[in-house]
């Protein structure tokens, strides 16, 4: 033990002081998942029957619905070689849409006993404790002084209770912070390791690509001569292998089922049920999407949400907070603006940004600070209402 920690201070990933550091997140972390719980049980309670519940379902049942009845089928079943194919010849929603790290790591559990329902959510559990933990390290090397308000945010956002859901988030996000912080600590071996699980967890490998290239331009520009050839080579092998991961699940796709199209067909099924089929033109999908939600009046929303992303991401909060977690903030929106249909999972989609938390936390005084924690958990049983629990014929997915 003395040694693993010797070893992981070398690397600069933990502390080289104040051995109770992990205390306030881990605290911090417990009261987030106690207010979690309690509104998760409360809807419980009132769940009619559904297609994955009876009603009045226990909280690991409620726990467990909408896509983890996909990582389970992924869990026990695998991916099919042969893709379903709707009514008019098109692929339909099937396993490839979801990524094999979650799943295959609950199996591990299910193989001691475990069932799905509590394997899945032990591992969304103690991933979310995990990523507590890193993500307090990383907001304190990138925003010192804005830790602890940072992490607050992330932990009690309307989002929060997805943490502990069966769904990947919490182990993406845990690799996700430590990547991020790997990169600031420029221990590159941890990276090398990183972006291959995390891009086999949820999608990033293409964001975290774009990130590292723009690193790479930005440092050529302003310190040519503090920038080694050596460092250089090593930068763009990095983002080649992130790239490379980021198609990975694709090519796997690809390889199983013998078509080039068929992962992106598999997500494009799920959108269809807004938009019609359609083919996948980067850039397009967010007009496509606002004008589906909102009629005409679709551009001054698009104009509203590019001005609000470009407001936090050059506003003068972004100042104490280190370059690289904005870079990695500016490429994961931009990989969402080329590829993502808008619609209720969105928010979901969002807390891969968790580090402009840092920019937030600039926030001040102390009443401000304590009204926007108080509306984040107040927004959390609006999320669980909206988007999680199951109100009839119900088409929005978490």
């Amino acid at each position: 033990m003395a040694l693993t920690r010797l070893t992981e201070r070398s690397a600069g990933l933990l502390p080289s002081g104040a051995e109770r550091w992990w205390l306030w997140p881990t605290a911090l972390w417990l009261v987030s998942r106690l207010i979690s719980t309690a509104f998760l049980v409360a809807f419980a309670g009132r769940q009619e029957q559904s297609s994955w519940t009876p009603a009045g379902p226990g909280l690991l049942d409620y726990s467990t619905m909408w896509d983890a009845h996909w990582y389970f089928i992924v869990s026990v079943a695998g991916y099919p070689s042969e893709l379903p194919l709707d009514d008019d010849g098109h692929v339909g929603e099937n396993a490839w849409a979801f990524m094999p790290v979650y799943p295959m790591v609950a199996r591990l559990l299910m193989a001691v006993g475990l069932p799905w329902e509590a394997a899945s959510v032990l591992v969304s559990v103690a991933a979310s404790l995990a990523f507590a933990l890193v993500a307090y390290r990383l907001f304190a090397d990138i925003a010192p002084g804005r830790e602890r308000f940072a992490l607050a945010l992330v932990l009690l956002s309307p989002t929060a209770p997805v943490l502990q859901l069966g769904y990947a988030e919490s182990l993406f996000l845990l690799l996700l912070a430590g990547a991020l912080l790997a990169w600031r600590k420029r221990a590159w071996p941890w990276l090398w390791g990183l972006l291959p699980v995390l891009s086999l967890t949820r999608p990033g490998g293409l964001a975290f690509a774009l990130a590292l290239g723009l690193w790479f331009l930005i440092r050529l520009s302003r310190d040519r001569a503090e920038f080694p050839a050596a460092e250089r080579r090593m930068l763009v092998g990095l983002g080649v292998w992130s790239a490379l991961w980021g198609f990975g699940w694709l090519i796997a796709c690809t390889l199983v089922t013998g078509s080039t199209t068929a992962y992106v067909e598999t997500e494009l099924s799920w959108r269809s049920a807004y938009i019609g089929r359609q083919e996948l033109v980067p850039l397009t999908p967010w007009p496509i999407g606002l004008e589906w939600w909102f009629g005409p009046w679709w551009p001054l929303w698009l104009v509203g949400i590019v001005a609000a992303a470009v407001a936090l991401l050059a506003g003068p909060w972004r100042r104490g907070v280190a370059l690289e977690p904005r870079l990695w903030t500016i490429a994961y929106l931009l990989y969402l603006a080329a590829v993502w249909f808008p619609q209720s999972s969105t928010w979901r989609l969002l807390m891969p940004i968790f580090p402009a938390a840092a920019m937030v936390a600039a926030l001040r005084p102390t009443w401000a600070r304590a009204a926007l924690l108080a509306a984040c958990i107040a927004l959390q049983p609006v999320w669980i209402w909206f988007c999680w629990h199951v109100n009839g014929a119900d088409w929005t997915v978490p």
